[in-house]
């Protein structure tokens, strides 16, 4: 039994291994983004901050100011807005959607537009029980969080595809 066993891990573990999985690891910066600043229309926003700490997890330097050879990486529209989902039949809110909404655009530091401004946007539903409304309000704290997490992630992945693209 103990045979069967070993064989079906080491199997499982050489089928995972040849089936090309690996994990995704942080982004290798090009020369071009070893120093920069990142700007954002939130300056005291955690997004501004979780990114600046995965570049600088990338190997980049976080610059002080703009200037020359300073990429930079620009945040603007940054937001989350709370909206009604769905209203019951007694017309009240029965579900919001919370929406993060950021545009980012990279300028390399030549100064050069190397990722023209895109939106990147999230969205999270939570249902809304009139009996529990008191605890509404963490709960959007903790979907908020969340979300500003996976919003950093989602912007390091687009710097992640234009490096790749540098690259070539």
């Amino acid at each position: 039994m103990q045979t069967i066993v070993r064989f079906l891990t080491v199997f499982a573990a050489l089928s995972l291994a040849a089936c090309g999985f690996h994990l995704r690891g942080e982004v290798k910066l090009t020369p071009s983004l070893q120093r920069v600043i990142v700007t954002s229309s939130d300056p005291a926003g955690p997004l501004r901050r979780s990114v600046e700490d995965a570049m600088k997890r990338a190997g980049a330097t976080i610059a002080p100011a703009a200037g020359e050879g300073v990429a930079e990486i620009r945040l603007t529209g940054v937001g989350i807005q709370t909206l009604v989902g769905s209203v019951g039949g007694n017309a009240r809110v029965n579900e919001f959607n919370m929406v993060y909404h950021v545009e980012l655009e990279v300028v390399d530091g030549s100064g050069k537009t190397a990722l023209q401004k895109q939106p990147i946007e999230q969205m999270r539903s939570f249902t809304f029980d009139q009996t529990q409304a008191i605890g509404t309000g963490a709960e959007q704290d903790v979907i908020r969080r969340e979300m500003e997490r996976d919003m950093a992630q989602a912007v390091m992945r687009k710097i992640d595809v234009l490096e790749r693209r540098l690259a070539k």
